[in-house]
């Protein structure tokens, strides 16, 4: 214990960085399970026992999963999950389509950057919130509206992050590919794409976090369908443990598309740093 205090926080610190790090699949699991239930139990002895929390702003677990549990057997899920999904869907495909070819010609071509960049990181510096009422006046009320905030959303993270990926590959290696013969086309599926997968996949899942964001926003405003939606109804009637609910189920959506994209990134690119732990 003594030659442990007197290694200081830092080497502390970093022994027990190893020690997680060393943890199997299955023992972190079993950690981080540990560690929701005991933070479960605290909170529900705050806010659900001692009451020290009013549960009108924040309800008790017991609360949320009773709410839960309201939400999915009254259809109410079932009723506005589809629509929050087909826009999820069809805006962040929107935005692929949009943000890798784009982000390949930032970062190969100078002229684009110079003449792209600029517009780009402005509309990526505006909050998506100030385009919603902008976004109801072109699109109307219907899905069109979400669907083009999830887009914006999702876009430039994931096109930046491919172009600062395209500028980092290693001009040897382009400059040995010209050598051989390669065209200016076949550097990017040779060269470019496979040094910048791990840039690639940062930006998918800062863009999946982003859409999600932008979903929110949109059916947070004013839409008649969707999880936002859901979200107003319930707190606009005080049925807050209905309300925190919905919030989780976005959540767990926003983690475990997450989780898909690393997988994805393990499958496609295996030699990435941590793709094969």
């Amino acid at each position: 214990m003594t030659s442990f205090l007197a290694t200081g926080p830092s080497l502390g610190g970093s022994r027990v960085g190893a020690w997680l790090a060393g943890l199997s699949l299955r023992s972190r699991i079993l950690l981080i399970s540990a560690e929701v239930v005991v933070m479960l139990a605290l909170w529900q002895l705050v806010v659900g026992v001692f009451r020290w929390i009013n549960p009108v702003f924040v309800p008790a677990p017991l609360s949320i999963f009773s709410g839960l549990g309201d939400i999915l057997s009254s259809g109410a899920v079932a009723a506005n999950a589809p629509a929050s999904l087909q826009a999820w869907v069809v805006g962040f495909g929107l935005a692929l389509v949009i943000a890798i070819p784009l982000g390949l010609l930032l970062g190969v071509s100078l002229p684009v950057d110079r003449i792209v960049g600029p517009i780009a990181w402005a509309i990526y510096a505006t909050p998506s919130v100030a385009y919603q009422p902008l976004a109801k006046a072109w699109f109307g009320f219907g899905i069109g509206p979400v669907v083009f905030l999830v887009l914006v959303s999702a876009v430039f993270p994931i096109m930046f992050n491919l172009a600062a990926g395209i500028r980092t590959t290693n001009t040897s290696i382009i400059s040995a590919a010209k050598v051989y013969g390669a065209s200016k086309f076949r550097l990017y599926p040779a060269i470019y794409l496979p040094s910048t997968v791990p840039f690639l996949f940062a930006g998918l899942r800062q863009g999946v976090v982003l859409a999600t964001i932008g979903m929110m926003v949109a059916e947070l405003s004013g839409a008649a369908v969707g999880m936002g939606a859901l979200i107003i109804r319930s707190t606009n009637t005080y049925q807050v443990g209905q309300a925190f609910a919905a919030i989780m189920l976005v959540v767990i959506f926003t983690i475990s598309m997450v989780q898909v994209t690393t997988l994805v990134e393990r499958w496609v690119a295996p030699w990435t740093r941590g793709a094969g732990k």
